[in-house]
């Protein structure tokens, strides 16, 4: 599936339908929210920035609508550690550089890491996604 962002409601809806999910009014809010640009947030972000600019969304709804979402393909889901879950809006494969002085996850192309080969240990698996996760420091110009 071709990535898009920064689709009007309309299109969003369309999407939401193509991937076999209802498209009620909160549910295009939160996909539209998501979809306009490459970016993670969680789902406490995703409830502060819905409340704010729009009708009130209860956390059940959107923790509701984010694992349907994640189920369907619309979003990916990147668990960092039990507390710490984000939900990224760019599902086409890539991975991600965490800056630990800031917490702000950067998206890496695929191609920037190759990965060949992948021995692991004499154990027979099929590989079905790879996505790294690199933490570090942004280095700041001097």
């Amino acid at each position: 599936m071709q990535q898009l962002f920064g689709l009007n409601k309309r299109e969003v809806a369309e999407i939401l339908r193509r991937k076999d999910i209802n498209p009620t009014t909160q549910r295009i809010e939160i996909a539209y929210l998501l979809l306009q640009r490459p970016q993670h947030l969680s789902a406490e972000e995703i409830l502060q920035k819905l409340n704010k600019e729009y009708e009130q969304v209860s956390q059940a709804t959107i923790y509701n609508t984010l694992r349907l979402f994640v189920d369907k393909g619309v979003i990916r889901e990147l668990v960092f550690s039990p507390d710490r879950i984000y939900y990224d809006s760019h599902i086409m494969p890539h991975h991600h550089f965490i800056d630990v002085e800031t917490g702000k996850i950067y998206d890496i192309p695929l191609e920037s890491l190759p990965m060949k080969d992948i021995n692991i240990s004499g154990i027979d698996a099929e590989v079905l996604e790879v996505s790294m996760m690199i933490k570090g420091r942004l280095n700041q110009p001097s």
